[in-house]
């Protein structure tokens, strides 16, 4: 077994009579981490088995509109200790850095952990007078160096937000400059080895890695901060209607940053997924017991015209036709009305719910917590009996108009916004709605001049605070779907899209959206370890206006990009009564591709597939075409051909996917049940057009 204990070698050197620094190196035993103090220049080098992976280090800070380097200080000191705590046991290193006049204190901490190969990091700035700042920075490196080989698979990944308003992952060379939200990930698509960096605490800073890369391998600045604003966490824009405000202030004697993980693998696959792995130690996902939810949304086809004849009679066919046909999982399958529910009259609501569950399935309905639509400041906040309006609880821009992104945003903290969501939650509570599927959350996390909680200075605290208060009122039974939704903070969704609205329109050669949200499942899979699921939206499978791009092929692969990234909801219009009626061939489509138990088998599993590369996507906006998932039986393979016009032939080696055999393995194919043999170590494919084949891959190891 092997020995985790860590050691730490501390070398004093000549003090410096002026500067009081020592040179320090730690040495992590098992690991090989190693952070040395240049007692001149007072910048850090961070090496990974004797890899410079970081030089010319530096923490930053913002006060009085300045920005303040660590280098800076005269005095410079180092302590280290042991700790404990919801990450692990270990050793945590400090940097004191004092003696710079009219400035705090800083201290620089490293958290290091028995048998775990990535480092934490933070900064404290500490004062004997309140202080504030909206910006602070742990790492912070404008000094080029490169610990990747110059390589044109070298990628850099940039991570949005938000899903609001069709962002995309970008994995681009590094060439570029761009700033991530609070992850990113520095690799090499052959060898896979990779630099993973982000934020674990999400409790009061938006957090951005701003990152500077030329020729294919070097870095030319790097900085991982707390403050983040600009155009992708909507609080910048050029539109009037839509006033801009920046990062609120951190204050108090002591203000920390939020803590960075730092992480040098093998794999950078492997190092995403322990990154949400830590955040998950930090803040636990939303419990949630019960199996992936199978079942279907109105918003994709019937929208505005969702009606109380048709929902019934959609009820009815998935109890006739699918529900007894291998779709449901746990016996359950959630029918679900969107936005314009109030279609209905509150008697036909609650019916609504006593017809689903007759028919064994679950009610779910939608709702806004932090969104006004309709924009009249006059009218009063439903649940406060007109102590409130909706002037009082709207967030305001230092020009003094409200904040808003598609919506007017509401102050999450006030006790109007409370009130409301007491209102519609126990009114749903009430009804017998199980599953509330929550739009354009990202509201929450607006900055603003100020909230009503006083104590509250920045949009995650305000957003942790409305979330945390709806998640209690809710309850652990009632599964809350985030739909437009911030990434993070992540524990009070059950699941959350993992893309914007994944509808059915030609996109670029691509199974429509379906390769626009397989871009997200591409780089942002590890989700899944934060959430309890992915939700890859609703699927259409029919479209009387568009039947070239509704095949049967593309239509297995809008399946399929469901079944790998988690939730699994229909979106067709498929009454035949009522106000709006659908097509019967919508119902036809449906029983076709969404029977295949063994594909279904996939879905109830309730994993994330992951990238087979993660460095071949067409563009960088682009989805990835292979994906890849490892239980302890079998190996999952999904692959996509999104070329309209021609087969895609070729083959993937066993090693690429994690197995090492020296045998032929069984594959099946799911689609066809077509069996073959894996040859020469390698799985070959062949796929039609716009479609996809899904393999299952015996294991021997």
């Amino acid at each position: 077994m092997k020995n985790y204990r860590l050691k730490f070698l501390f070398l004093i050197g000549l003090l410096l009579s002026l500067a009081g620094c020592s040179n320090s190196v730690y040495k992590n035993e098992v690991q090989d981490w190693t952070i040395v103090l240049e007692p001149e220049s007072k910048v850090l080098t961070i090496s990974y088995k004797k890899d410079k992976i970081l030089e010319g280090v530096v923490s930053r800070y913002k006060l009085n509109d300045q920005y303040i380097v660590t280098s800076k200080y005269p005095v410079v000191s180092s302590e280290v200790s042991n700790v404990e705590d919801k990450i692990g046991k270990g050793k945590k290193v400090v940097y004191s850095y004092s003696g710079l006049e009219n400035y705090p204190d800083v201290h620089q901490i490293f958290y290091f952990y028995e048998g775990q190969p990535q480092m934490l990091a933070e900064l404290q700035l500490v004062s004997k007078d309140a202080i504030a700042s909206n910006y602070i920075a742990p790492i912070y490196t404008d000094e080029a160096h490169s610990f990747l080989k110059k390589d044109s698979a070298n990628r850099v990944l940039t991570v949005p937000f938000d899903n609001d308003n069709f962002v995309s992952y970008l994995s681009n060379p590094l060439t570029v400059e761009d700033t991530s939200s609070e992850v990113t990930a520095f690799f090499n698509g052959e060898n896979r080895q990779g630099l993973i960096i982000g934020s674990v605490e999400h409790d009061t800073w938006k957090t951005g890695i701003h990152f500077s890369t030329s020729e294919n391998n070097i870095i030319n600045k790097l900085e991982a901060f707390g403050g983040l604003a600009n155009e992708l966490t909507r609080d910048f824009s050029d539109r009037e209607d839509r006033p801009s405000c920046e990062h609120g202030y951190v204050k108090g004697n002591t203000v920390k940053s939020p803590k960075l993980f730092i992480g040098y693998f093998a794999d950078w696959r492997r190092g995403l997924e322990a990154y949400g792995e830590t955040c998950a130690k930090i803040a636990p996902p939303r419990k949630w017991a019960k199996g992936t939810p199978f079942g279907w949304n109105s918003w994709a086809a019937m929208a505005s015209k969702v009606n109380y004849e048709g929902s019934i009679d959609v009820s009815d066919f998935f109890k006739s036709s699918l529900q007894s046909n291998n779709f449901s999982n746990d016996n359950i399958v959630y029918i679900g009305l969107d936005s314009f529910w109030d279609n209905f009259t509150p008697q036909q609501l609650k019916e609504f719910v006593e017809h689903c569950h007759k028919n064994g399935q679950k009610a779910g309905i939608y709702w806004c917590p932090f969104s006004d639509w309709h924009g009249n400041g006059e009218a009063f906040v439903e649940g406060t009996d007109n102590k409130w309006k909706y002037k009082d609880i709207y967030l305001y821009a230092p020009n003094g108009k409200p904040r808003k992104v598609e919506s007017l945003a509401v102050d999450p903290t006030h006790p109007g916004t409370k009130m409301r969501m007491d209102h519609y939650i126990n009114m749903f509570k009430d009804l017998g709605y199980e599953y509330v599927k929550l739009d354009f959350i990202n509201n929450g996390t607006l900055e603003a001049v100020s909230f009503y909680n006083k104590d509250v200075t920045t949009g995650k605290q305000a957003y942790n605070e409305g979330m945390s208060y709806l998640n209690q009122i809710c309850g652990d039974d009632m599964f809350l779907a985030l739909s437009i939704a911030p990434t993070f903070p992540a524990q009070y969704g059950t699941s959350k899209r993992i893309s914007c609205d994944a509808w059915g329109a030609m996109t670029e050669g691509e199974i429509g959206t379906t390769g626009y949200m397989l871009n997200s499942l591409s780089f942002g899979w590890w989700l899944d370890r934060v959430y309890p699921f992915n939700d890859a939206d609703h699927i259409l499978l029919y479209n009387p206006e568009d039947s070239d791009n509704y095949k049967i092929g593309a239509n297995r692969a809008r399946i399929t990009s469901a079944v790998i990234t988690g939730i699994y909801m229909l979106g067709d219009n498929f009454s035949l009564k009522g106000n709006f009626k659908g097509d019967i061939e919508a119902r036809n489509r449906a029983v076709e591709v969404a029977t295949n138990k063994e594909i279904n088998d996939i879905a109830r599993l309730g994993k994330s597939f992951y990238p087979v590369e993660g460095y071949k996507a067409s563009a960088p906006n682009k989805p990835e075409t292979q994906f890849v998932l490892r239980t302890n039986d079998e190996t999952y393979l999904a692959i996509f051909n999104f070329n309209q016009s021609e087969n895609m032939i070729g083959s993937v080696e066993l090693e690429r996917l994690g197995i090492k055999s020296s045998v032929s393995l069984s594959v099946k194919e799911l689609w066809t049940s077509e069996f073959s043999m894996t040859e020469d170590k390698k799985v070959n494919y062949n796929i039609p057009p716009q479609d996809v084949r899904v393999y299952r891959i015996q294991n021997n190891n």
